[in-house]
């Protein structure tokens, strides 16, 4: 071994000793873990008489008094500034309100509002036995909440609320009859200083599920007390224009117009989670009745369903930028906020209720058809039948002196598609007064096309110019809608081309 390899490997030993050294004076040196110990439970002669005293919660926080848990709660009492209400278990592990035994309750703040009541695990108690100036100070000496738990044994544990901490870290607490002061969480801001509204949810209607809605019989809004805005049915099954269909609805108000099936679909499809932001009242009172705009409700949504009516009642936006609304379930009524878009279908155009195509009816169901224009008056009667191989047959004849035989039907079929192709464009901005003076002189109808059905029905559409690019569209006398006029000018049109043998281009522009 060379002395140069020698002297490598002293200068490593030192070195090692060295860090050896250093390890074993850190290790003596280095502080030692506090130990933490359990804080003290209170002594027997600071609590009051029957009081169940205090208990440790994992050894390491105070409970203001032992854990009750669901399970082992019979109800729980609140007193705040919102007024007085309690809670009882119903025996499966849920609660229900007292008095409003029917109100849904939403079960994430329920769950709150028990956790609270009865885990009160306190970050810190303040004082042990406080005078009757510091309970004055922590606004315990007279406190303006307070709730009430009594378990399945009957017994009872009362939790005071005073002042929140300057900090806004929680809420000085005592238990009644113990002068001990303690802090609780702001859970509290979200359980036991609520209102009783806050539990319940803002439910407007029931019995609606997402397998039924589609069943309504009948849906009509009224504007204000008796102004009757839209009104709507299902179709009896001999009237679907689908015969497959599962619903189709037509409009009882306006009538003679069959409903949009889609827009109609969506609306009363909302009814089933007809559920508000939140409830504002329960019972209201005629000051929250008017606070709420629902004094004279300025709209009324009455629906029937399954032998069952229903009644909502709506307000306008209010001032807060939210609409709300009220109904009656079980034995109590029930106010709801809701996001004023959610409810925009109560003031729409009544343009969106309508089909886009009025005279869309099916042809199989049509006795006869009557088209009057300036020039001409002419009925078709159709014929329906049928064939040796069961396929369906129309045979048409006119008191024109022409006529369509089944093997020679195709020119009349492109003229029945020009008649059904009116389409509505918009709510007509006449007023009634000009309507009436529009539609009382017959000079100014483009044409009128009246279908008989073979059910008894009878329906007369009448097209009135109302401007150069509009005509007034009227059922049976009644106008609401307009369209471009280009359709009945070409439906007087191609009724020349039809009696005249000429071919007809239902999609054709004249």
């Amino acid at each position: 071994m060379t002395k140069k390899t020698i002297i490598t490997l002293i200068s490593l030993g030192a070195v090692l000793l060295l860090l050896i050294a250093a390890y074993v004076i850190v290790q003596v040196t280095k502080p030692k873990p506090a130990e933490t110990k359990p804080p003290e439970l209170l002594s027997p002669d600071k609590l009051g008489e029957n009081d169940p005293g205090e208990e440790l919660d994992a050894g390491v926080r105070i409970l203001i008094f032992p854990r009750r848990d669901r399970t082992m709660i019979k109800s729980i009492s609140v007193h705040n500034e919102h007024g007085d209400y309690s809670v009882t278990a119903k025996g499966d592990g849920t609660f229900s309100l007292d008095g409003f035994e029917g109100a849904y309750l939403d079960d994430q703040k329920t769950a709150s509002l028990v956790v609270t009541a009865g885990y009160t695990v306190t970050s810190q108690r303040v004082v042990d036995e406080a005078t009757d100036e510091e309970l004055e100070n922590y606004g315990l000496a007279e406190p303006s909440a307070w709730w009430v738990l009594t378990d399945t044994s009957g017994r009872e544990y009362r939790v005071n609320v005073g002042d929140r901490m300057v900090s806004g870290d929680g809420y000085y607490c005592s238990f009644e009859g113990r002068r001990a002061v303690y802090v609780l969480s702001n859970t509290l801001e979200t359980s036991v200083l609520m209102p009783a509204e806050y539990y319940v949810t803002p439910l407007l209607v029931l019995g609606l599920t997402n397998e039924n809605y589609y069943q309504v019989d009948e849906f009509t809004i009224l504007h204000g007390k008796d102004e009757l805005f839209v009104s709507v049915a299902k179709c009896d099954d001999d009237e679907k224009m689908n015969p497959d269909a599962v619903m189709e609805a037509k409009l009882i108000y306006p009538a003679g117009y069959k409903a949009n099936d889609s827009y109609y679909l969506n609306v009363i499809g909302s009814l089933v989670s007809m559920t508000g932001l939140e409830t504002a009242a329960i019972n209201p009172t005629d000051e929250q009745y008017e606070q709420y705009g629902l004094k004279d409700a300025p709209y009324h949504v009455h629906f029937s369903m399954m032998g069952y009516d229903f009644n909502l009642f709506f307000s306008d936006e209010m001032e807060d930028g939210y609409r709300y609304g009220i109904s009656y379930l079980y034995n109590y009524s029930l106010i709801a906020r809701f996001n004023a878009s959610d409810l925009a279908w109560l003031d729409s155009d009544l343009f969106s209720w309508a089909a886009s195509y009025p005279l869309s009816v099916n042809i199989t169901t049509v006795d006869s058809l009557r088209v009057v224009t300036e020039e001409n008056d002419v009925t078709f009667a159709l014929n329906h039948g049928v064939d040796g191989e069961g396929r369906a047959t129309l045979d048409v004849e006119s008191d024109a002196g022409v006529s369509f035989p089944n093997g020679d039907i195709y020119n009349f079929r492109q003229f029945y598609k020009s008649v059904i192709a009116a389409k509505i464009k918009g709510t007509s901005s006449l007023t009634d007064e000009e309507k009436k003076e529009l539609t009382s002189d017959e000079k100014n109808a483009i044409v009128h096309v009246i279908f008989s059905l073979s059910d008894g029905r009878k329906f007369d559409y009448g097209f009135y110019r109302a401007s150069t690019r509009e005509a007034l569209m009227t059922v049976n006398g009644e106008g609401v809608f307009y369209i471009n006029s280009d359709n009945p000018e070409k439906v007087a049109a191609d009724l020349v081309r039809l009696l005249n043998g000429i071919e007809i281009d239902a999609y054709g522009k004249d």
